[in-house]
């Protein structure tokens, strides 16, 4: 009988935190504390991590998109974007992008009145269609955003807004588009001016009329594409609050969109509580059609001490981890292009550099599937995905630590193997903040049969390592 095999997937993240996380998995007892504390005593500092390899949620291929960034990819420059984006592992391509969405012409790809209109236009959405498979497509709300509710103006908006919202649909392709988000970031929006929940009843009923009319056009039962709701993945409560001012087209809504900018150094849009938000909002709003998209999102510099290059790269994976887990259908990562966030673009201007950000996002597109596993850790974050019956692979990411030996330990399957080790360090370790690509080199990791775990040395030779390593069963 051939002997089976796994191969298992873990992301492991050494953070500045100590013990933040309570280290008891499904059906474990809660591990002796005295297993994770840092020996100060030893050469290197320890830490370890913990994976129970059967309690697993799928991982949507999905969540790896990115976002158009209509100003800076030109129509004439989209088939080049579209073939890099193919390259690192993008599944989906938001359209046209973030704000230029609420000002979009979609008869004329051109953007009137937007301050951000760029001298040489986009790429039209006949441009998108011929280049990219899988999109997901943003219609306005500002034109009635910025009126006074239930106004004469008001309802002119929702009657130009409807109409612009069914042409954009036909233009992408109804069958084709794969997801239409109403609105781009209400709460962000000038609004009238009025105070924030004012205009959270402003968006809904804007919403509330635009999806009706999309329903008509699109029977929700018949359609192919989801139709979603925009709002502040923070404020959690917000999506209670608009299902009660949703009067009618509720049941055309079939989730939600967020814009999920996080990271480790912030109390209001940490990491930690990433997972939790998302489910909240999503079933806040409706817990039997909550289809998740994560339109936006990014290792923030505002709230990751301002880290970019390696060290906003080493970040992603527990981002990734938190959607996969959460069960998040879907995701565009924002900015593709590194001149619109410098340290934190895919690409460079002309789409012929990866950075490190794409990097690691290209290594996870292609090894981060099958199902999310449940982790539990101490100073070592841990993302693991269980891909498939035979396979799993280790990412471990140093961060900012010291020289460390990370102990992961695995429940649920026997470790037999390790099959190979990558390591990805910065270009010059004195300079992880430096505009350029990570080196991928072979390295070396221990396997402790006894005690089913593997060990490795992390940020020995600098900080802001990363490593990837597969293991078979």
């Amino acid at each position: 009988m051939t002997k089976l095999k796994w191969t298992i997937l873990i992301a492991v993240i050494v953070s500045t935190s100590g013990c933040s996380k309570s280290l008891k998995g499904p059906g474990q007892d809660l591990i002796n504390e005295t297993d994770v504390k840092h020996n100060a005593t030893a050469t290197l500092l320890t830490a370890n991590g913990y994976v129970w390899a059967n309690d697993k949620v799928p991982i949507n291929p999905d969540i790896f998109g990115v976002n158009n960034d209509w100003s800076r990819v030109t129509n004439a420059s989209f088939s080049s974007f579209a073939l890099a984006l193919n390259g690192i592992g993008s599944r989906l391509v938001r359209f046209p992008g973030g704000w230029e969405s609420e000002y979009y012409n979609w008869s004329s790809n051109s953007t009137p009145g937007w301050s951000g209109t760029p001298a040489t236009p986009g790429a039209s959405i006949a441009t998108l269609k011929a280049n990219v498979t899988d999109y997901a497509i943003v219609v306005p709300t500002l034109q009635a955003m910025n009126e006074e509710l239930w106004s004469p103006a008001w309802w002119s908006a929702i009657a130009a807004l409807r109409d612009s919202a069914v042409k954009a649909i036909n233009l992408a392709g109804a069958t084709q588009v794969k997801i239409v988000e109403i609105g781009n970031e209400w709460w962000l929006q000038w609004g009238g001016g009025v105070a924030r929940n004012a205009k959270l009843i402003k968006y809904v009923k804007t919403a509330m009329n635009i999806a009706e009319y999309i329903n008509q056009q699109f029977p929700s039962a018949t359609r192919n594409f989801k139709l979603l709701i925009n709002g502040d993945y923070t404020v959690p409560s917000e999506f209670t609050a608009m299902k009660a001012q949703f009067t009618k087209a509720y049941d055309a809504i079939d989730g939600v969109a967020l814009h999920t900018y996080t990271g480790h150094y912030t109390t209001t849009h940490g990491i930690d509580s990433l997972k939790s938000r998302i489910e909240q909002c999503a079933n806040n709003f409706n817990p039997v059609k909550n289809y998740t998209y994560l339109s936006e999102w990014a290792p923030s510099k505002a709230y990751n001490d301002n880290w970019v290059y390696m060290q906003a790269a080493n970040v992603v994976p527990d981002i990734i981890q938190a959607y996969a887990r959460a069960g998040a259908d879907a995701g565009s990562y924002w900015p593709p292009v590194n001149s619109s966030i410098p340290g934190l673009g895919l690409l460079n201007y002309n789409y012929g550099v990866v950075f490190p950000c794409g990097q690691i996002f290209k290594e996870m597109s292609s090894s981060y599937t099958g199902h999310a596993v449940n982790t539990v850790y101490d100073s070592i974050h841990v993302a693991a995905a269980r891909n498939s019956t035979d396979t799993l692979t280790l990412f471990v990411m140093g961060r900012n630590q010291p020289a460390t030996t990370c102990n992961v330990k695995v429940y649920g399957f026997t470790i037999s193997a390790i099959e190979s080790v990558v390591r990805f360090r910065p270009n010059n370790y004195t300079l992880p903040d430096a505009a350029v690509p990570y080196i991928a080199e072979t390295a070396a990791a221990t396997l402790d049969a006894v005690n089913n775990r593997i060990t490795i040395d992390v940020n020995s030779a600098g900080q802001f390592e990363m490593y990837k390593i597969v293991l078979k069963q």
